[in-house]
């Protein structure tokens, strides 16, 4: 009896030591972190998971991207561009995909610094996401007109998805 009792204390030891906390409790099983974006023009990020908790700060931009850490039922902690965290229903969160220009670039025709540019992007401007390869992304801004071109990766917040 002893012998045994030893070998479960011993064993509750070990697998202690490697214990990975989950950053998914009942979540959806989706992969963690990603990127997501939001639905709404004003969105309210909380200090936990549940209405009962205060609102900490709100977002006032329809499609702002926001990256999922962990999940807690139909609750996502994210974190902001500005390294801002806080917790979000789901109904409010999109898998469209966007990011935001990190620093002023050019917006590049096709995916060489060589070529030729199409328009100057300043910081903080809200992109649509069309595509990435391994250095570059296709993007989509729409304004007073619609400009689709190449950014490198690099320049976008959102663009890597961990």
């Amino acid at each position: 009896f002893l012998f045994l009792l030893i070998g479960i204390f011993f064993s509750e030891t070990v697998h202690s030591e490697n214990y990975v906390p989950k950053t998914n409790i009942n979540g959806s099983g989706l992969k963690i972190p990603r990127i997501v974006s939001l639905k709404n023009s004003l969105t309210y990020i909380r200090s936990g998971p549940g209405k009962k908790y205060p609102i900490t700060f709100e977002i006032k931009q329809k499609g702002h991207p926001l990256k999922i850490v962990s999940e807690f039922n139909n609750w996502r902690k994210i974190n902001t561009s500005d390294n801002l965290t806080g917790w979000i229903h789901t109904q409010m969160l999109s898998s469209f995909r966007t990011g935001l220009i990190t620093k002023t670039t050019l917006l590049k025709k096709i995916p060489s610094e060589k070529s030729r540019s199409e328009a100057k992007l300043l910081a903080n401007l809200l992109v649509n996401i069309k595509k990435c390869e391994l250095k570059w992304c296709k993007i989509e801004i729409k304004k007073d007109k619609v400009f689709v071109g190449w950014i490198k990766k690099t320049s976008i917040w959102g663009a890597v998805r961990k």
